[in-house]
């Protein structure tokens, strides 16, 4: 004999003779359930199912969620979704502080900052807006913190004006590394050194080693011109050029200062000291001196040389 459970299930078979009974003939074959899960079987066949009301609101609210946020995300403006919500929740950016700076304009800090439409404190980008303001001209360095909730704190170090520089037609302001602050420089700048020459910004710092030096001969100098990016041509106040080798400038701008000091060289009518001979030292007169020099000459009864 079979044991017919209550719920119409077999223990023995796991096959509800009901079901057997009311197939067609040949048609299906009786399914049998495995005897571990019988009992859960009949639980399901005991249980109530019902759909909760409103399900299918839910599921279009839940699709049509599910597509805004794909969407944003596909196109790109997750970033801006976030900022949006986190400064709604209190967390924007309502004050920069920036301190540090005395030749650059706050205007054109908070310019190069970019906070956008939505100043969020949260998705500001600190390293993106530090680059940024390091590209203004006096800047050499900034560090930006984030102070939660709402503030903004900007930290500069300016650069310090150290030389000016000849290009063409143009006088820039530099710093000590040669790097270019401005072409509009104040007359109050007139006292820093003046060089002039392809490439003689990088090398500003060459250039004051070796006047520093040589006092005696720095305190007039002028300016320096690097010729063809090998050598450095002192100009000094009184106009007379001292033409320096490329090899070893220091021990021949000591070679004038002997010189200037022993003969009183820097003195005369000269226009140039040409040193760049070995153990040379050449002199070029200026044209009243050549004037002179020939006409003593002529008294003599020599015909003055063309060159000298």
């Amino acid at each position: 004999m079979q044991s017919i459970a209550a719920d119409g299930i077999d223990d023995a078979t796991g096959v509800s003779p009901a079901s057997v009974s009311s197939r067609p003939r040949g048609r299906f074959v009786g399914i049998v359930v495995p005897r571990m899960l019988r009992r859960p079987a009949r639980m399901l066949e005991k249980a109530n199912w019902r759909v909760p009301r409103y399900v299918g609101t839910v599921a279009v609210a839940l699709l049509f969620t599910a597509t805004v946020v794909g969407g944003v995300v596909i196109g790109g403006h997750a970033i801006d979704v976030v900022a949006a919500l986190t400064t709604w929740s209190g967390l924007g950016i309502d004050q920069v502080r920036i301190t540090g700076q005395s030749r650059t304009q706050e205007l054109d800090v908070l310019h190069r900052l970019e906070i956008g439409p939505f100043p969020s404190l949260v998705t500001f980008d600190l390293e993106a807006a530090k680059g940024r303001v390091q590209t203004l001209p006096w800047i050499a360095e900034a560090s930006l913190r984030k102070l939660y909730p709402h503030d903004l704190a900007v930290v500069i170090r300016e650069r310090r004006p150290y030389a000016l520089w000849q290009d063409g037609d143009k006088l820039w302001l530099i710093d000590e590394t040669g790097h270019r602050i401005t072409d509009a420089a104040a007359p109050s700048y007139g006292p820093l050194p003046l060089v002039a020459g392809q490439g003689a910004a990088e090398r500003i710092g060459e250039f004051t080693a070796l006047l520093a030096a040589v006092p005696a001969v720095a305190a007039h100098a002028r300016a320096g011109i690097l010729i063809g990016g090998r050598r450095w041509t002192v100009v000094l106040d009184s106009g007379v050029e001292l033409m320096l080798p490329e090899d070893n400038p220091a021990a021949a701008l000591s070679t004038v200062a002997r010189l200037d000091a022993q003969s009183a060289l820097l003195s005369r009518a000269i226009t140039a000291v040409d040193l760049r001979g070995d153990n040379r030292v050449v002199v070029r007169l200026d044209s009243d001196a050549i004037a002179a020099r020939a006409a003593f000459l002529k008294a003599r009864g020599k015909a003055p040389k063309a060159k000298l």
